[in-house]
């Protein structure tokens, strides 16, 4: 018997100023450490496409969020998907897309929520 999941995260906390991305990452790297549960996606939505803005500069003693994500993203093979529309609509684009993250549509993270076992939004 095969007790491993497989989960799709949707993040829709900026990489600042909230703490549920932050949170996100605890819990995705805690996850895949510890366990042997697998990610598919991580989707950035809403405010949380400011997870993969590569302009994104945080003072020294703070805790590179962008820089995390794109660590375990490389770690695991993890896709970091951003939805393309609200990243345009706050000013993500191609051009300050931080290494490891894609633009794509809600296909994308519907596809995900149907081929996961489960979905936990931050």
């Amino acid at each position: 018997m095969n007790d491993s999941l497989s989960y799709t995260l949707v993040i829709m906390g900026p990489a600042y100023g909230t703490q549920s991305a932050y949170c996100a990452y605890q819990f995705a790297q805690t996850l895949l450490s510890k366990t042997s549960h697998t990610i598919k996606n991580i989707f950035f939505y809403a405010d949380g496409v400011y997870n993969g803005n590569k302009f994104t500069d945080p003072a020294s003693d703070e805790f590179d969020l962008v820089s995390a994500w794109q660590a375990l993203a490389k770690e695991y093979c993890l896709t970091l998907t951003i939805c393309v529309a609200a990243a345009q609509r706050r000013g993500v684009i191609e051009t300050n897309l931080a290494d490891c993250f894609q633009l794509t549509g809600l296909g994308e993270l519907s596809a995900s929520i149907t081929e996961t076992d489960r979905t936990i939004q931050f």
